[in-house]
């Protein structure tokens, strides 16, 4: 035998097998199928379930099959019109995109060491609602104990429906609340008839309610950026959860990311209402003695009401602070809308653009902190007022007068028996009344000037009796 013949069964040797390999599996193929005059099915079946409750109509849905994943085997996936073999007929093949061992967690049964899971494209359904389908998968391998097939039901959910449904919801949610809360809001507050000093309630329509710069308003009835952030994440990810539920028909979990921005904004919102609540309110005494004097209303409300330039403005300063917080939000919003309710347990977002959200809430908080201290200022002058109240009450009660600078006498006189008329004791009491208007001109200042409106000098006259 020659050297060239040598060469020649050495090439062709393994290629004949790769091509007995080819044919054995394209006949496989061709056999592999539940149309007649085929040979029957194996009399092997097996137990096999959908991976979720719904498949999605036109995506890929999954299947578990009782039947150890092997490489070699060849599976196909074909709808039919009944789960029967005998009545059944074959309405399509469906595409197999891949196949793989089941689950690393046991589930049902299935496991990775008995099981496989078979991903196929579901079928179009333009005018299903949630209709009942068969599939039927069909298993073939080389050996006659690896034949099998299965038979699954499940219910095919439509896309469009589902989001259609899930916005209604949300819709239908959102305008319950605003209905609420416009309820509440234009009834008369309660403290009317108590207390003459109540600030003009501006009553908004239910329309106008449906605003969410409105809706989320916060306690001094102005616009807020991190109440309005919670509200967009709250119903953006409920939306999507909701679509997924009526799409799978299995709640999804959330990923890090998602979970983070709910918290991230619930925080924000919660630290920045608290420190602006603390920084712009006087201490409760003060404010008691203004809303007393009818200087101050008893409840703080804007009288202006909220507006969408609340959401980057600061009474009368651009809040630079709230412009970050605002464009990242959206941006992270789109975001997580555009990959979709399918991957918001994978749903990420790069870790610094995460971070400067987080950082936008943190450097808004520091700069409302950092402020200038106006309500500070004015709380110290209306105590320093307050107090000289009292000594132009108690030199007035014992007919005497405090120095220049508004101190008692030492000892302080016994009041005199019987007591002269009110207005001679009052003109006796030169220095204390001087000191008294000088302060409270300045208090009449800082009050205009740190809250925006107009105050009654008469109002911070003294109360003598």
């Amino acid at each position: 035998m020659g050297e060239k013949t040598l060469r020649i069964r050495r090439f062709s040797l393994p290629l004949l097998a790769v091509l007995a390999s080819v044919f054995s599996t394209e006949l496989r193929a061709q056999t592999c199928t539940l149309d007649p005059p085929n040979p029957p099915l194996p009399t092997a079946i097996v137990d096999a379930a959908t991976s979720t409750n719904f498949l999605p109509s036109g995506s890929d849905g999954q299947i578990l099959v009782l039947k150890k994943y092997m490489d070699s085997a060849i599976v196909r996936v074909f709808e039919t019109s009944r789960p029967e073999p005998a009545s059944w007929k074959v309405l399509s093949e469906r595409p197999v995109l891949s196949v793989k061992p089941g689950p690393d967690k046991a589930s049902d049964g299935f496991t990775s060491l008995n099981s496989s899971v078979v991903r196929f494209l579901v079928p179009s359904l333009r005018n299903s609602f949630w209709e009942k389908r068969t599939f039927v998968v069909r298993i073939c391998g080389e050996a006659a104990n690896s034949n099998a097939w299965a038979v699954v039901t499940a219910r095919v959910s439509p896309p469009i429906w589902t989001k259609l449904i899930a916005i209604g919801v949300l819709l239908i949610i959102y305008a319950v609340f605003a209905s609420a809360v416009w309820k509440i809001r234009g009834q008369p507050l309660p403290l009317v008839t108590k207390y003459p000093s109540v600030a003009p309630q501006k009553i908004y329509s239910w329309f106008e309610h449906l605003d969410p710069v409105v809706l989320t308003a916060n306690a001094f009835n102005k616009g807020s950026i991190q109440k309005l952030q919670v509200l967009l994440f709250s119903f953006l990810v409920s939306g999507m959860v909701l679509s997924l539920v009526l799409t799978l028909g299995v709640l999804s979990d959330l990923s890090v990311t998602v979970a983070a921005l709910l918290g991230i904004s619930a925080v924000g919102a919660a630290v920045a209402q608290k420190t602006t609540t603390n920084r712009d309110r006087l201490g409760f005494e003060n404010w008691a003695w203004l809303v007393g004097k009818h200087v101050v209303p008893i409840n703080e409300e804007d009288r202006v009401g909220p507006q969408w330039s609340d959401l980057v403005m600061t009474n009368r300063e651009f809040d630079i602070y709230k412009l970050q917080t605002l464009i990242f939000s959206l941006v992270v919003a789109v975001a997580l809308l555009s990959s979709g309710e399918e991957r918001l347990a994978t749903f990420t977002v790069p870790e610094t653009l995460l971070g400067i959200l987080g950082l936008s809430q943190v450097v808004y908080v520091s700069g409302t902190l950092a402020s200038a201290p106006a309500t500070a200022d004015l709380d110290d002058a209306i105590t320093k007022l307050r107090a000289m109240e009292g000594k132009l009450q108690t030199v007035i009660s014992r007919n005497t007068d405090t120095d220049g600078e508004g101190k008692l006498p030492d000892p302080l006189p016994k009041p005199p028996s019987p007591l002269p008329p009110l207005d001679a004791r009052k003109a006796n009491a030169v220095n204390a009344m001087s000191v008294y208007a000088k302060m409270a001109d300045q208090v009449e200042i800082m009050l205009e000037s740190t809250l925006g409106a107009e105050v009654k000098r008469s109002g911070l006259d003294p109360a003598i009796a």
